[in-house]
C-alpha cells in the first residue's frame, strides 16, 4: 500500500491508511474528548437544576418570612387595638360617672353623646380585633402546615443530592482532563496535529464505524461498493458526503 497521505487534506472516495495502531490513538482520544463534552452537558445541566431548585427554596423560605412578618404586624395591631378598645371602654365608664353629676340639659345630651361615641368605638373596634384575629389564626396555620414544610425539606434534599452529584462530576471531569493531557503528551505530535486539524473542519466526532449496511452513522449516506468494499477488508475510508474516517466495527 502506498505511503499514508495527509489527513488533512480534501480527499474524498480515497483511502488514506489502513487500520492500525495510528486509528486506535485517534479514537482514543476522540472517545476521551467525548466524554470531557459529556460530562461537561451533564455538569451544565445539573448547574440549571441546583439553580431551579435553590430559586423554589428561596421561594419557600420568602413566603415563610413574609408571613413571619405578617404574623408579627397583626400581632401589633391586635395589641394596639385591644389598647385602644380599652381606652375607649374607659372613656364610655367616665361619660356614664359624670352623667350623674350634671345639672343643665345640655352638658347631659353631650355626655350622652360622647358616651355613644366611646361604645360606638368600641364595638366596630372589637368587630375589627375578630378579622384580626381570624387573619393571625390562618396565617399561623399557613406557617406551620406540614405540607409546606415537608415541601421544603424535600427540596433541600433534592438539593443536597444535586451537590453531591456536582462534586462528583467535576471531580470526574478533572480526570477526564488530565487523562486527555496525558493522551496527547504520550501521542505522537503529528498524530495530535491531524486529530486537531480533522476536529477543526468537520467538528466531533471525526471517527465512527459504519454500519452493518454499509452507511456512515454519522450523515446516514450509504458508500459506494468499491469504499465498502475495502471497509470489510479493514481499511479507513473517507465519507464522501460529511468528511469523517469511517471504519468498519467487525474488523476493529
Amino acid at each position: 500500500m502506498e505511503d499514508e497521505p495527509n489527513l488533512t487534506c480534501n480527499l474524498r472516495y480515497i483511502i488514506f491508511f489502513v487500520k492500525t495502531d495510528k486509528l486506535q490513538k485517534l479514537l482514543q482520544l476522540q472517545q476521551v474528548e467525548l466524554e470531557i463534552i459529556r460530562v461537561q452537558t451533564a455538569l451544565q445541566k445539573l448547574l440549571s437544576q441546583i439553580s431551579d431548585t435553590s430559586k423554589k427554596i428561596e421561594e419557600i423560605k420568602s413566603k415563610r418570612e413574609n408571613i413571619e412578618k405578617g404574623i408579627e404586624e397583626l400581632k401589633k395591631e391586635i395589641k394596639r387595638q385591644k389598647e385602644a378598645i380599652q381606652e375607649c371602654k374607659e372613656g364610655a365608664k367616665r361619660a356614664e360617672e359624670r352623667l350623674g353629676l350634671v345639672k343643665k340639659v345640655e352638658e347631659y345630651k353631650a355626655l350622652l353623646r360622647e358616651k355613644a361615641r366611646y361604645e360606638d368605638c368600641v364595638i366596630k373596634l372589637t368587630n375589627s380585633l375578630k378579622d384580626l384575629e381570624e387573619k393571625l389564626k390562618k396565617l399561623q396555620e399557613e406557617r406551620d402546615d406540614k405540607k409546606f414544610l415537608r415541601e421544603l425539606q424535600e427540596l433541600e434534599e433534592e438539593l443536597s443530592d444535586l451537590r453531591y452529584s456536582q462534586s462528583r462530576l467535576i471531580s470526574n471531569l478533572d480526570e477526564l482532563r488530565k487523562e486527555f493531557q496525558k493522551l496527547r503528551e504520550n501521542t505522537e505530535s503529528n498524530i495530535v496535529q491531524e486529530y486537531e486539524n480533522l476536529k477543526k473542519k468537520y467538528g466531533l466526532p471525526i471517527i465512527l464505524s459504519a454500519d452493518s449496511f454499509g452507511a456512515c452513522t454519522n450523515c446516514g449516506t450509504k458508500l459506494p461498493s468499491a469504499l465498502y468494499s475495502r471497509l470489510i477488508k479493514g481499511e479507513v475510508v473517507i465519507c464522501p458526503s460529511c468528511g469523517r474516517l469511517l471504519y468498519y466495527e467487525g474488523e476493529a
